[in-house]
């Protein structure tokens, strides 16, 4: 009786051998790489990673600028008119040269902007009068109130002088207790000083 036995092939038991070393070798490379520079870099503290800070909104995610944008309420705004600056007391010259583009509600605060009308141009009767752009707020209309109850105008010292830069800029705060603002009123107001004469 013949007993055949089957023993290994030398040559290809060599060649597993060979893949299972280069397969360790390789993940040794692995390891070794996730243990290099890159690695500890990107391991690093988050405090030392700048990261831009920002805001949970519902389930978005914006910065603060963009919630502050985002929050602003355009209201609307009008020039006064001279019937409304001659029941007012205010006889000076016109608020026709003033051009708002536009008012927004941003928290407590109102701000207006705009330009001058003729391109600019003031001319130097504003600046005898040393007139000073003013904004008024006022609630939406109601009952006895047609065209809404005023909340607030701009102080003296927070209202531009006509005439001296263009664009015009002019803010005031709101407190929440005395209403909710609804529109704006831009008008030139005189205050009678004559510092811009000729």
């Amino acid at each position: 009786m013949t007993i055949s036995l089957h023993l290994p092939n030398i040559a290809s038991m060599r060649s597993i051998n060979f893949a299972a070393i280069t397969a360790a070798a390789a993940i040794g490379t692995i390891v070794v790489a996730g243990c290099g520079p890159a690695s500890r870099q990107a391991s690093l503290p988050a405090a030392t990673t700048p990261v831009p800070s920002t805001v949970r909104t519902g389930s978005a995610t914006a910065t603060p600028q963009a919630v502050a944008a985002a929050s602003a309420r355009q209201l609307p705004i009008s020039v006064e008119s001279d019937s409304q600056m001659n029941a007012e007391g205010n006889y000076g010259p016109s608020s026709s040269i003033l051009l708002p583009s536009s008012c927004r509600l941003t928290g407590t605060v109102v701000t207006a902007e705009g330009a001058y009308s003729n391109g600019g141009f003031v001319p130097n009767v504003y600046d005898r009068y040393g007139d000073i752009i003013v904004l008024y707020v006022r609630a939406a209309p109601s009952p006895g109130y047609a065209e809404g109850i005023q909340l607030g105008v701009s102080d003296i010292r927070e209202s531009p002088v006509l005439g001296t830069h263009a664009p015009w800029r002019v803010s005031l705060s709101i407190s929440p207790s005395v209403g909710v603002p609804a529109q704006c009123i831009v008008a030139a107001q005189p205050t009678h000083d004559p510092q811009f004469a000729p």
